[in-house]
């Protein structure tokens, strides 16, 4: 093998050892999570949550990593306005009889300050002055959220309020409308049928054609009461058609 071959092949390894060097410290995290502590023998996360009240004794970040370089490990905690809130540097805690070991780094809340800085917190963890994990977690006042669901409950009691005087309205027009039905059906049924008003005109015409005739020849009693009689007869007619068409 010539000299150029091997130069090569030197500069080849160097520049992949220079570029694996930052992907392997980058696989080197395995896991993060918010929590409230670890176990002392599992060193496994408890009581993870990204939401606590102002109350909650602490939080905490928990970050895995395996293989973890002797390198410096820095905790930062930024409040909701962006502030520095603690910048600490921390180790490692190795898993026993493992390749892995974890970083914690924890913060009180109800006995510091923090509980008053509600909103959206921001935890960074920094290896070797490179950001590697980023974690988020909200510290609400319990006061305000059961104040917040009292109201939603609220609206939500007034929405069926309203849905229930909706129904009670469309009952009651439904029945009205079934009382308009019945009444209408019962008037049809009164003034009858158009046929029924015709032959009714007919037989006024009729009569009152008679009456007509009986004027022109009225010359004895006989004819006289007749004529009274066709006349009462028309009158009734004209008083039980003037009341079927006022119903």
């Amino acid at each position: 093998m010539n000299k150029q071959k091997i130069s090569k092949i030197i500069l080849f390894s160097l520049a992949i050892s220079i570029l694996g060097v930052p992907m392997i410290q980058a696989q080197n995290i395995q896991s993060s999570t918010m929590c409230y502590d670890y176990g002392n023998t599992d060193l496994q996360p408890i009581g993870e949550g990204n939401t606590i009240f102002q109350y909650t004794d602490k939080i905490g970040l928990w970050v895995q990593i395996q293989n973890p370089p002797d390198v410096t490990y820095r905790v930062i905690w930024y409040d909701p306005n962006g502030n520095q809130f603690r910048n600490v540097a921390v180790d490692v805690i190795e898993k026993t009889g493992d390749d892995w070991g974890i970083v914690f780094d924890s913060i009180n809340i109800a006995e510091s300050t923090a509980k008053n800085k509600l909103g959206v917190w921001t935890v960074a963890l920094s290896i070797d002055g490179q950001v590697e994990v980023e974690e988020e977690f909200q510290i609400i006042n319990y006061e305000s959220l059961i104040s917040s669901i009292q109201s939603i409950q609220d609206q939500i009691q007034d929405f069926i309020d309203e849905k229930d005087e909706l129904l009670a309205e469309k009952e009651s027009l439904e029945q009205q409308l079934t009382e308009l039905q019945a009444e209408n059906d019962d008037l049809l049924e009164q003034i009858g049928t158009g046929s029924d008003y015709e032959e009714l005109v007919d037989d006024y015409e009729g009569l009152q054609e008679d009456y007509e005739n009986l004027k022109a020849s009225q010359g004895t009693t006989k004819m006289m009461m007749y004529a009274s009689i066709v006349v009462a007869l028309i009158a009734v007619v004209v008083a039980v058609y003037f009341g079927v068409m006022k119903k």
